[in-house]
């Protein structure tokens, strides 16, 4: 083998440093070029690697879910384009059941979710809570009601020709509290009426029971309450995750700073976000029953009695097999998981670390690994991804894991 002398040396390890200084300057100058690339949307603009809405560009849009007359948003809103010096709109027009698709698709900057169910979507689509809404009564209950002079009196007294006015799919108290409370009966559904519509279908004897809140009825003595639910998580205020930190953090202090009187008109306040742990596990049970293949939403009528379970009580499991990519943390108590399936559907896995350390999954060791799911309730977003919410820990593990007995 041939020996360098000290000067060939010297050469070689000059060369090697100048090619490292060389790489690390081309490397420096891509990441500054990266940092600066402008966004493919225009209306966008980029903080570090991330785009953002352009607030310069386009208007902030606060959504407000289906807000009664007497709620005064507008005070609010003039209020935020003062102090924020920008274009400020307000959505109050958008149909009750296209809500969830306004937050998924996230075209409400600031959403007042009004609903614990728009809340819950809000959550699943990485919106950030910042207040409560309705802080003088953070909790409601749902109620079942009949005309006061029926001869049913309690849930036990409905039968197959019992019929019940319930509301849109996504109410709470309407819809999801009395399907999970009517779990195992037979009887005849009709769906989509307002409450108020409900009330007077009950009071005029063309239906036999309506589910409301339970203070919008309590005191009307032409009606009786036969079934009072547990205690239901209210809503909150929202912030889009297409904002940047900066603009949520001056529109964050801007909210909670307002003046009382704006407060108060558009019925929010400081406070802490409610759990909906226990009001997703309901939301899962009606959900599971709406797939059943004999209660199809759209066919439910006044005139055709349905089950309010699976008729086939051995039906093949509903499993999903991908592959992990990536996981975020939501927060501190939740993480996601986004799996590929072999059709290349897209899954994210909302589940929290309590149930992952009963499974036990590691996240970070489940990247690349492939993960089942069984007996769960996929859920399509706007962007065409399925949203999976696990609360059993025999619900998620790795293949491996598994046992299909």
């Amino acid at each position: 083998m041939q020996l360098l002398s000290k000067s060939q040396n010297k050469v070689l390890i000059l060369s090697a440093i100048s090619l490292a200084i060389a790489l690390a300057i081309s490397g420096g100058i891509f990441k500054v070029w990266q940092l600066n690339k402008p966004c493919s949307n225009k209306s966008e603009k980029r903080v570090w690697n991330n785009c953002y809405k352009n607030l310069l560009v386009k208007p902030l849009v606060i959504g407000i879910a289906s807000p009664p007359k007497t709620e005064d948003y507008d005070t609010l809103a003039a209020y935020l384009q003062k102090k924020l010096n920008l274009k400020v709109e307000i959505d109050r027009n958008t149909p009750y059941r296209q809500n969830s698709q306004r937050i998924a698709s996230k075209e409400w900057d600031i959403a007042f979710t009004r609903s614990p169910i728009f809340s819950i979507v809000a959550e699943d689509n990485n919106y950030s809570g910042i207040a409560t809404m309705y802080p003088d009564n953070p909790y409601y209950r749902g109620a079942l009601y009949v005309r006061a002079d029926s001869n049913i009196q309690s849930i036990a007294d409905i039968n197959s020709t019992t019929t019940i006015a319930l509301g849109s799919p996504e109410s709470a108290p309407t819809f999801h509290l009395p399907i999970y409370t009517l779990y195992g009966k037979s009887l005849r559904i009709g769906t989509g009426y307002s409450p108020t519509k409900a009330r007077e279908l009950v009071k005029s004897g063309q239906v036999d029971i309506a589910s409301s809140r339970y203070d919008l009825i309590k005191d009307d003595s032409q009606l009786r309450i036969i079934h009072i639910s547990k205690a239901i998580p209210g809503a909150g205020v929202y912030l889009s995750p297409k904002l940047s930190q900066e603009d949520r953090g001056k529109i964050n202090n801007i909210l909670l700073n307002a003046p009382a009187a704006i407060r108060t008109k558009a019925n929010y306040g400081a406070g802490e976000i409610p759990d909906y742990d226990e009001l997703r596990k309901i939301i899962i049970r009606t959900e599971s029953i709406l797939s059943c293949p004999e209660f199809k939403l759209s066919s439910l009528s006044l005139e055709k009695t349905v089950n309010v379970f699976c008729k086939e009580q051995n039906q093949q499991q509903n499993i999903i097999q991908g592959q992990v990519t990536e996981y975020t943390v939501l927060n501190s108590e939740s993480i996601e998981l986004k799996v590929v399936t072999p059709a290349k559907e897209v899954y994210r896995i909302m589940v929290l670390r309590q149930t992952l350390n009963q499974i036990p999954l590691n996240p970070i060791d489940a990247i690349d690994q492939t993960v089942q799911l069984k007996n769960v309730v996929p859920k399509r977003l706007g962007d065409g991804s399925w949203q999976v919410v696990v609360i059993e820990p025999d619900q998620l593990a790795l293949l491996s894991d598994f046992s299909l007995d």
